[in-house]
């Protein structure tokens, strides 16, 4: 994987992308793509079907996160650029593996986006119930749109404070929690505590079934971590920034993740956070007596999911720019503007993320669950591509090609592969979800089509 690295920095440091994102931007633009609508409103939902055993699946989603961003690492540390998995799949496994891999991982946010536009409009209507839900969603579009052809530094401070502001909801509610639980403090009856975990039916309540059918929905929370390994393209000192992004990055989200979910289980029964189809987190912040909770939570997932949504837009315009930097697509979607910004292919992604605003205008109440559902398959089969990628390039440094003499065997990355294989069988199991594989095998199925069409066309001319 080494060989042209130097030539690519020059080329993006002379013709291309600009390295003007610092440690902070990476870090919280990473962060701030994982934390989304699905943390701070979607968890009733894994509640319910699981019960208490949630808990486990996002320790297992936890476990497969870290062996991915820790392959990931690996590999783009050695060699930053943007676009990373994908043109590690291209040089490791071919061109064809390159291009849909690439393509997959923009659908996948294209979906992710989708989602959350449509989930800002429903939300928006709490304050404003006469609003049409697609209203919102199409404002949002065109802010983030405009936030994305501004200069990248720009963009990434305003990532930057939408990431600190999510990070500093999520660290109140699990504040909360502990003294709900520690103190008599805010404690206004009720259960509490760790007993909550095995009561109302015991730990695995909804039995194998239950926990097995919220994994696949855990597992669309933890997706979009893998943006910090495609922002090297613009990444001041790429190298050193992206070591210490990674590391952090990893541990701060399992904590988020895997701390707010055991908070949220021993404050509350899961019995009654199944039966309230609300936030969680506004539901904590009712108990603790804050009078505008509902108004409060609100806003704050509204941030979120326009955090996500600005995340969305920048990583998929991003994969396109590579793409094109590769030679997979038109080299207009390689062509930047003045500020260094891939215009083209940030048009073009906002432009297939509007497919969800027709979405949510033909059909408000389903429009999320079906687009969420949809980015499923396209998350797993990229984590599945960034491990293979790392078992390659591993042989390829026992053979001497990089430099490095017998290094250890991956064996994290093969068991990482296991887990995900198991997730990718329990998503076909679950009927909530099993609509995710059927998207995501028909689009790739499309993307390898064109993929042979353009070969073949290309073949021909030449």
């Amino acid at each position: 994987m080494t060989g042209v690295r130097e030539t690519m920095d020059n080329h993006e440091r002379q013709h291309g992308l600009r390295r003007s994102l610092k440690t902070r931007h990476i870090q919280m633009l990473a962060f701030g793509g994982v934390i989304g609508v699905g943390l701070f409103y979607g968890s009733a939902v894994s509640v319910q079907l699981a019960g208490p055993a949630v808990l486990l699946d996002f320790v297992v989603c936890g476990v497969i996160v870290a062996i991915v961003m820790r392959a990931l690492a690996e590999m783009t540390i050695a060699e930053p650029a943007a676009g990373s998995f994908s043109i590690y799949a291209k040089r490791l496994f071919g061109e064809r593996m390159g291009f849909v891999t690439s393509g997959m991982w923009w659908f996948y946010w294209v979906a992710t986006v989708m989602s959350e536009l449509s989930a800002i409009g429903k939300l928006i209507q709490v304050w404003f119930p006469s609003v049409p839900a697609w209203v919102p969603g199409l404002c949002a579009l065109v802010l983030f749109t405009a936030s994305n052809l501004l200069v990248v530094r720009v963009f990434g401070e305003i990532e930057y404070w939408f990431s600190v502001l999510k990070l500093l909801a999520v660290g109140v509610f699990m504040l909360f929690g502990v003294l709900m639980m520690a103190t008599p403090l805010f404690h206004q009856g009720g259960p509490l505590g760790v007993a909550n975990l095995y009561t109302g039916g015991g730990f695995f309540a909804n039995g194998i079934m239950g926990t097995v059918m919220a994994l696949s929905l855990v597992v669309q929370t933890y997706s979009g971590i893998e943006t910090l390994a495609v922002e090297a393209g613009e990444s001041a000192r790429p190298k050193q920034n992206l070591r210490r992004a990674f590391s952090a990055v990893t541990w701060r989200v399992l904590i988020v993740y895997i701390g707010s979910m055991f908070v949220m289980l021993c404050a509350f029964p899961w019995t009654y956070l199944a039966n309230h189809s609300g936030s969680p987190y506004a539901l904590m912040f009712a108990r603790v007596g804050i009078p505008i909770a509902a108004g409060l939570v609100n806003l704050i997932i509204i941030l979120s999911g326009l955090s996500s949504c600005n995340t969305g837009l920048y990583g998929g315009s991003r994969m396109l720019y590579s793409m094109a930097h590769q030679e997979l697509l038109s080299n207009r979607f390689s062509r930047l503007s003045r500020r260094a910004v891939p215009v083209f292919a940030v048009w073009t992604t906002a432009l297939a993320i509007s497919v969800g605003i027709l979405i949510t205008y033909l059909d408000s109440n389903h429009a999320y669950v079906w687009i969420t559902s949809a980015s499923a398959f396209a998350s797993l089969w990229t984590w599945f591509v960034i491990l293979l990628e790392h078992v390659r390039y591993r042989r390829l440094l026992r053979r001497g090609v990089a430099g490095v003499s017998d290094p250890p065997v991956p064996i994290w990355s093969y068991v990482g592969m296991i887990l995900l294989i198991g997730t990718f069988v329990f998503i076909v199991w679950s009927p909530l979800t099993r609509v995710s594989v059927f998207a995501g095998v028909v689009f790739l199925f499309a993307l390898w089509l064109f993929h042979w069409l353009r070969a073949k066309v290309r073949r021909r001319i030449l």
